[in-house]
């Protein structure tokens, strides 16, 4: 398909800055196709919904204002909800009706004077929502979870973990942010229920908090290691043994940001062409020395997966980009983008006795289109996942790379692909079969031009569509989601 710049740029508005005007409670949706019966539970998914303030507009795609939707899939149905994550920052600034607080690339209005020493930044929650623990948590990796009841959506206040993440650093960095970061990507272990996450402290030196939960809901003390620089990281890899950091040449500069001399994103010093470093620390603390290795240049914000091999070393697939994607413009993810810029899957190989690095293909052809927001089944951290799905574009087109739905096997390198064509699909969401049945993908695709977005409902096998459902407003694309089975909700409501 011919996809002129001024189709990709109209999707693009639509798709991605319009802000979201109602909030619906328990709507009933019309049905297109048939909703496979076994599919039974609860669809939540977060990203920005409102991207002004008083008339001026947010200045990066990572600034609005967290929109949770819930769908509620079922005996042949789907009921909608969705709500805005009611912080702090956004009851006091709906209130207000203007920006109060400066944002991770938007400063506020009135330039030097206007944010110089303005300390603080606004909790956007808007980047994930995950289930663990009968708990339902709206994320944003620059601050504490938010707890939402998983019913209304309601938002129930900041998640503490009963003072675990108490910010005791310093006077300063208590009055600044009086609970730790809580990165919007924790991995859970499908086997034994566990969850590890992290956060990014800058100081003398820079520490990386590092978080397990157990199933139970209880968060162990926290531990922490120093880190030679405070980079731009965004997610993780755990395996049996590991926790493994990528650590790009994109640095903030925190001194510059936190004075108001420019935002969080714009004091980023960025040489991506440079090799990014490996951290990686032990998942059980003293059962292995910490490791550094070198590894490729670029920057990557999404871990696929990550296992063990049983000569001892790490795989990791990720999403690499040849360079820092800059989105403070977003139409930049419809233009053709330079050279090795665009998202790629590829498999990097961690050898921590020779503290090596190798990088190798995923059998994927060399013009293999762009991937990203990778997910896969759910299953034991560590075990190795055959199968891939995410987002990109169909062979042949560079840009856009979010109008198709795609399933790689790692194996072979097979690339399935089911291309939207000018309409731009959200992450595809995994609702995992029984006896052995893949399953289905849920994604919500935004219609460019028509004003509106559907949920599909996909053959995971095969990407073949199984139904839709038409949303009753435009929903903007958003990150990331989960998926909960209702006998586990139901479990949490009788607890």
């Amino acid at each position: 398909m011919d996809l002129s710049a001024t189709d990709m740029l109209r999707g693009l508005t639509e798709a991605t800055s319009t802000t979201v005007t109602e909030e619906f409670t328990d709507v009933t949706l019309a049905v297109q196709g048939e909703l496979p019966a076994a599919i039974d539970g609860v669809y939540f998914r977060n990203g920005p919904g409102r991207f002004e303030r008083g008339g001026h507009r947010y200045r990066h795609p990572f600034d609005g204002d967290g929109h949770v939707t819930r769908l509620d899939l079922g005996g042949g149905a789907v009921r909608y909800t969705n709500r805005f994550v009611r912080t702090k920052e956004f009851v006091e600034e709906e209130r207000a009706g203007r920006m109060r607080y400066r944002s991770f690339g938007t400063n506020l209005p009135g330039g030097l004077p206007a944010n110089l020493l303005r300390l603080t930044f606004k909790n956007a929650a808007n980047t994930s929502v995950r289930w663990h623990a009968g708990r339902l948590l709206a994320l944003w990796e620059g601050g504490p979870p938010h707890r939402l009841d998983p019913v209304t959506l309601a938002t129930l206040g900041t998640e503490d973990f009963d003072g675990r993440l108490d910010n005791a650093f310093s006077l300063i960095g208590r009055w600044l942010a009086p609970l730790l970061p809580f990165s919007a990507h924790p991995h859970i272990d499908g086997e034994t229920g566990e969850l590890y996450n992290f956060g990014l402290v800058s100081g003398s030196p820079n520490q990386i908090m590092l978080y397990r939960v157990g199933p139970d809901g209880r968060m162990d003390e926290p531990g922490q290691h120093a880190l030679p620089r405070f980079s731009f990281v965004h997610d993780l890899g755990v395996t049996r043994h590991w926790l493994c950091f990528l650590l790009p040449r994109a640095d903030f500069d925190i001194p510059r940001a936190t004075l108001g001399l420019t935002t969080a994103v714009g004091s980023l010093s960025i040489a991506t062409e440079r090799p990014m470093q490996v951290l990686m620390l032990p998942r059980e603390p003293g059962t292995a020395t910490p490791r550094l290795l070198t590894g490729p240049p670029g920057f990557v914000f999404h871990v696929a997966q990550a296992f063990d091999d049983a000569a001892g070393r790490v795989v990791l697939d990720v999403v690499r980009y040849g360079s820092y994607p800059a989105l403070d413009a977003l139409e930049a993810l419809f233009h053709d983008p330079p050279e090795g810029a665009a998202p790629r899957l590829e498999r990097l190989l961690l050898d921590p006795m020779r503290q090596r690095c190798e990088r190798l293909s995923l059998g994927t052809d060399a013009d293999s289109p762009a991937f990203e927001l990778p997910v896969g089944a759910p299953a034991a951290l560590g075990a190795p996942r055959r199968i891939l799905y995410g987002v990109g574009a169909p062979p042949g087109r560079r840009a856009p790379y979010f109008s198709a739905i795609q399933r790689l096997d790692t194996e072979t390198g097979a690339l399935t692909t089911r291309d939207f064509g000018l309409d731009l699909a959200g992450e595809p969401m995994l609702v995992p079969g029984a006896g052995g049945e893949e399953g289905w993908l849920l994604s919500l695709v935004c219609r460019a031009g028509q004003g509106r977005t559907d949920l599909v409902v996909l053959r995971a096998a095969d990407l073949s569509i199984q139904a839709t459902a038409p949303l009753p407003h435009a929903v903007p694309l958003g990150f990331h989601g989960c998926w909960v089975p209702r006998a586990e909700l139901s479990l949490a409501r009788r607890a």
